[in-house]
Order: structure tokens, then C-alpha cells, then sequence
């Protein structure tokens, strides 16, 4: 799957000889003209990496930049953006409200395709190093439980074999207790799994709405 570039810049020209640079090297590029136009394209499907132009009517990249980080981490939507060579003070803002990376006008094609992997590459990296994390810490969990679960187990049915031998009813409240320690570590682990499946639904929703 290609790697989706949102290009915003006022400058029809200027976006439309990067889009087709861009497309040629295997980029699926989208262009909007303003800052209200990003915004409102970011409201549908998040592009990979935005390209954004600092100096533009209305709303500025440096604004945008600030709006959209307000959302979106560096890893959500890496941004890398555009500027004169002349730009020093603007560079050094944008990089402090948490623009990835930037790139000088007019823009290199090569120089553009090294950053755009480059950020593309990082954020990859990032996720998947999480995502062991994760796992890793998911099977701690689960070993844990595990554990958990088959000690009072072996307990209940090292119990049930005395009850049944002894033909005693003594053994059967140590056994229910031990098996209504299964059932709370079963919820235990039911709420753990809804917990994250709602945090993860509601960070999406939390997303949409806050961009609006």
C-alpha cells in the first residue's frame, strides 16, 4: 500500500509539480490550498505524513501545525514542513510545536523522497517496537493469570477427590471458594480486555471530534 501524502499549500502551481514528482515515486499525494482545507481533510481518512507549506493566507502552517498537534502526536502524522531558505525563526517555531522535520523552497525532489521515508521509517519503527512491547506484556499477563488460575484448580479438584472419598461435605465451601477465585480472575481479565478495546475505540472517536 502506497504511502498517503497530504500537500497544503496556497500555491496551486507549486503543490501540483510536487504532487506529480511525488505520484511518480510511488506516493499517493492529495493537495489542498489552505489550512481550513487540511483541517477538514483530516476529518476522513489521516494521511501517513502531511507536507505543509508555512507561509499561507488566513491561516498559517504554523497554526495549522499547532491545531493539528493538539490531535495528533508525531508518530499519529508525522509533519514535515515547507519554507523559504530564509525562514530561520520559522524553522525553530514550527520544530517547537512539533513539526517532525522540514524541508527548504523550492522543494528537491530527492531531499523530499529521503525525508518523507525517513519519517515514514521512524514511525514504523516506533510502532512496532509498542506493539512488542504490548504482546510482551500481554503474556506476562497472561501467565500470570495462568498461574492464578490453576492453583486454586488443583486445590478444587484435590478437594473434590477428598469430598468424594471421604464422602464428606466439609471439603465443598473450600471448594467453592476456590473456584469463585477462577471466576473473579475471569472477570479480571474480561474487564481488562473491554477497558482497552474502549480506550482504543474512544481515542478514535476522541480524535474526529476534537478536529472538527
Amino acid at each position: 500500500m502506497s504511502i498517503r501524502i497530504l500537500v497544503v499549500d496556497d500555491d496551486q502551481i507549486n503543490s501540483r509539480v510536487l504532487s506529480q514528482r511525488l505520484t511518480k515515486r510511488g506516493f499517493n499525494v492529495t493537495c489542498v490550498e489552505s489550512g481550513r482545507e487540511c483541517l477538514e481533510a483530516l476529518q476522513g481518512d489521516t494521511p501517513d505524513l502531511i507536507l505543509l507549506d508555512i507561509v499561507m493566507p488566513e491561516m498559517t502552517g504554523l497554526q495549522v501545525l499547532q491545531y493539528v498537534r493538539t490531535v495528533y502526536s508525531s508518530i499519529d502524522i508525522p509533519i514535515i514542513m515547507a519554507t523559504a531558505k530564509t525562514d530561520v525563526a520559522d524553522i525553530v517555531e514550527a520544530l517547537k510545536l512539533g513539526a517532525n522535520d522540514y524541508i527548504q523552497k523550492p522543494v528537491n525532489i530527492d531531499i523530499a523522497e529521503a525525508r518523507i521515508n525517513a519519517q515514514i521509517n521512524a514511525v514504523r519503527n516506533y510502532r512496532e517496537a509498542m506493539e512488542k512491547r504490548e504482546v510482551e506484556s500481554i503474556n506476562s499477563l497472561i501467565a500470570t493469570y495462568n498461574h492464578e488460575i490453576n492453583n486454586p484448580l488443583t486445590i478444587a479438584f484435590g478437594l473434590l477427590r477428598k469430598a468424594k472419598k471421604e464422602a464428606s461435605t466439609e471439603y465443598f465451601d473450600r471448594i467453592g471458594d476456590a473456584l469463585q477465585r477462577v471466576t473473579n480472575i475471569v472477570k479480571e481479565i474480561e474487564r481488562i480486555t473491554s477497558k482497552r478495546q474502549e480506550e482504543s475505540e474512544q481515542e478514535v472517536t476522541q480524535k474526529i471530534y476534537k478536529i472538527r
